[in-house]
Parts: structure tokens; C-alpha cells; sequence
């Protein structure tokens, strides 16, 4: 589950960053924040934290569904790395 997690945090991580400015899904990004309610921003492509409970619930039905309780687990643990990951990078300058 450990590795699933990981997987799944990293993957998340991922998309977030390339709809940040400068790369290659930016316009996506832009248009998101146009057109979106901006409550649902940091869930859709602001925040891989947030991005991780829904993106990696997906992620985790389409490459291992298994079972819920395991979703749960794996989705909670995939947020503790996001976090881990948050804390450990570099502040934005």
C-alpha cells in the first residue's frame, strides 16, 4: 500500500506542476481558473494536497482497485506524502 501511495502522490504532483506558469499544460491551468468556481481551484489544479483526495481516488480505481477500505488507506497515505513532499521543497521565490 506504501508504494501504491507513493505512486499515486507522485503522479498527482505531477499534473499539478505542469499546469503551473511555464509549463506545458498552463493554458489548461489558465482556463481552469477562469472558468471554474474558485472554491473547487485548489481541489482541481491549485493545490497537489488537495488534488490528491480526487485525482488519486481516480488513480486508484483505474490502475489497482482493489477494495474500499484499502482507496481509503491508500488515498490518506498518498496526501501524507503530498504534505511531506510540500514541506520538504523549496519555498517559491
Amino acid at each position: 500500500m506504501i508504494a501504491q501511495a507513493l505512486i499515486i502522490a507522485l503522479i498527482v504532483l505531477s499534473i499539478n506542476y505542469t499546469m503551473q506558469p511555464g509549463e506545458i499544460f498552463e493554458k489548461l491551468g489558465k482556463w481552469l481558473e477562469k472558468n471554474t468556481p474558485s472554491q473547487i481551484h485548489p481541489a482541481v489544479f491549485e493545490c497537489n494536497v488537495c488534488m490528491t483526495f480526487w485525482y488519486g481516488s481516480a488513480l486508484y480505481w483505474i490502475i489497482f482497485a482493489n477494495d474500499w477500505k484499502e482507496w481509503l488507506i491508500v488515498v490518506i497515505v498518498a496526501m501524507g506524502f503530498s504534505i511531506v513532499i510540500n514541506k520538504w521543497s523549496p519555498p517559491d521565490e
